[in-house]
C-alpha cells in the first residue's frame, strides 16, 4: 500500500470513528430529560431495540436475538485480515473481561466479534481469530445478507477497498464498541481511542443505572 493509498484509509477510519461518536452523541441526548445520568455515550431514554436477525456463529451454529438476551453483550465489527483498528480493539475488549473477571463481576458479559467481511471470514477463520485473544470471544459471520441483518441496525458502516493484483483488499468499518443490554436493547456507543478502564468504568455505571429502572 502506497503512501497516498494509507493516507486514504486512515480518513476514512477517522471518519468512520467521527460519525460513531456523532450518532452515539445524538441518539443519546434525543428527548433525554435533565435528570438523564451522565454518562457518556448512554442512550437514554430511548435504547434501541433490537430485532430478530439470522447470523452464524464461529461453530457454524445459528446466531440471532437469542443469544444476546438474558446477557450483556460487548459487540465490534471488523474483520480477520484487519491489519490494526480490530486486534487494538479485541485486545482492549479482552482487558474490559480481565478487569471485570479480577473485580468478581457477576455480570462481565459476552464480548461478539462481527466481521464485515464475510466472504473470507468462515466460521472456522473467526473461531481461530477471536479464541487468539480470548477464549470466550465469539465470532458471528454467515452470509452479507445475513450480516447485514445485524449491521443495520446498529448502523455500522462497511466499504470494501481496491483489490489488489493478488486479489487483497482492507475493509474500512465503524470502529466503535455497541453495548446491549440484557433484554436485546441498544444502550451505549463507546468510540475510538477506547481504554478498557474507561470501558469498564461506564458498563459498569450503565448496568447499575438499568437495573435500577422499573421493567416496562
Amino acid at each position: 500500500m502506497d503512501r497516498k493509498q494509507l493516507n486514504l484509509t486512515v480518513g476514512a477510519i477517522v471518519l468512520f470513528a467521527v460519525l460513531g461518536m456523532a450518532v452515539a452523541y445524538y441518539l443519546s441526548r434525543a428527548g433525554a430529560p435533565e435528570t438523564s445520568p451522565a454518562i457518556q455515550g448512554l442512550l437514554w431514554p430511548n435504547p434501541k431495540q433490537l430485532h430478530a436477525f439470522n447470523a452464524v456463529d464461529d461453530n457454524g451454529q445459528g446466531f440471532g436475538l437469542d443469544r444476546l438476551l438474558g446477557k450483556w453483550s460487548f459487540l465490534f465489527f471488523g474483520y480477520t485480515h484487519c491489519p490494526d483498528v480490530c486486534p487494538l480493539t479485541l485486545a482492549v475488549l479482552n482487558q474490559v473481561l480481565r478487569q471485570l473477571d479480577a473485580g468478581a463481576d457477576p455480570g462481565k458479559g459476552q464480548v461478539i466479534f462481527v466481521t464485515v467481511d464475510p466472504t473470507r471470514d468462515t466460521p472456522q477463520r473467526l473461531l481461530e481469530y477471536v479464541r487468539y485473544f480470548n477464549k470466550d470471544f465469539i465470532g458471528v459471520g454467515g452470509t452479507a445478507a445475513q450480516v447485514q441483518g445485524l449491521s443495520s441496525q446498529l448502523g455500522v458502516a462497511s466499504r470494501m477497498g481496491v483489490k489488489t493484483s493478488a486479489g487483497d483488499y482492507a475493509v474500512e468499518h465503524t470502529a466503535s464498541v455497541f453495548l446491549v443490554d440484557p433484554r436485546g436493547r441498544l444502550v451505549s456507543v463507546f468510540s475510538p481511542p477506547l481504554d478498557a478502564g474507561d470501558i469498564v468504568a461506564r458498563y459498569r455505571s450503565i448496568r447499575d443505572f438499568i437495573a435500577g429502572q422499573p421493567v416496562s
